[in-house]
């Protein structure tokens, strides 16, 4: 959801995290990926401002700092435009997220499997999202042995420093591993011509489970 260019080295609360140039090692939750070439990690904080900048819906009767507060922070964030440049201000920047969650925090949605927690997620999301929608849905795919669950989606993206609102499309991989959802979200928009399917296919290619 990156709208701003931003500056900074990726910091998470986790530990038995390395971050070196492209690549990101988490021991802990038992991943490995890379970002794409060019594009940079930057700093949760940094994130942090530039949602809060975000216009978001508030269909779940909450408040934006409340829908906010909820959804977590992800504990990395990777974006094309990260330096801060003047040039880029003005800019879209295509990004990718990864938030996590372990499994015993939501079992009080008394969900029964995966599918259907993904499916309240989506559902949750359409009322956030402004004329947020599914456009293509996959078939299930194994990941170092890992069952990944992947769809496309569009949204309306509003932030306080652009005029007028346009559309962002986004791809979205979710997975459950060592007592963790991980849940990765990948942000760009055609109608301000920052593309990036073949960055986020590197990255998707890129993805160990460890």
């Amino acid at each position: 959801m990156s709208g701003l260019a931003l500056a900074g080295l990726a910091v998470t609360p986790l530990k038995a995290v390395a971050i070196n140039d492209d690549a990101y090692v988490n021991k802990k939750l038992g991943i490995l990926f890379y970002k794409p070439q060019d594009w940079g990690f930057i700093s949760v904080k940094d994130f942090g401002k530039l949602k809060s900048e975000q216009i978001i819906g508030t269909g779940l009767d909450q408040t934006a700092d409340e829908i906010w507060e909820d959804l977590g922070d992800p504990i990395c964030v990777a974006t094309k435009y990260y330096k801060d440049l003047t040039e880029n201000k003005d800019l879209f920047s295509p990004t990718i997220t990864f938030n996590v969650t372990p499994k015993e925090e939501l079992e009080e949605l008394g969900y029964e499997t995966f599918e259907e927690l993904i499916g309240m997620s989506e559902y949750g999301v359409s009322r956030i999202l402004k004329k947020f929608k599914v456009t293509k849905r996959y078939d299930p795919y194994l990941i170092s042995g890992c069952k990944f669950y992947e769809f496309d989606a569009e949204y309306l993206f509003e932030h306080i420093n652009f005029k007028k609102p346009f559309k962002v499309e986004l791809k979205v991989l979710k997975a459950e591993h060592n007592g963790y959802y991980y849940d990765f979200n990948c942000h760009q928009s055609k109608a301000q011509n920052q593309l990036a399917d073949k960055e986020f296919d590197y990255f998707k290619k890129s993805i160990k489970l460890i």
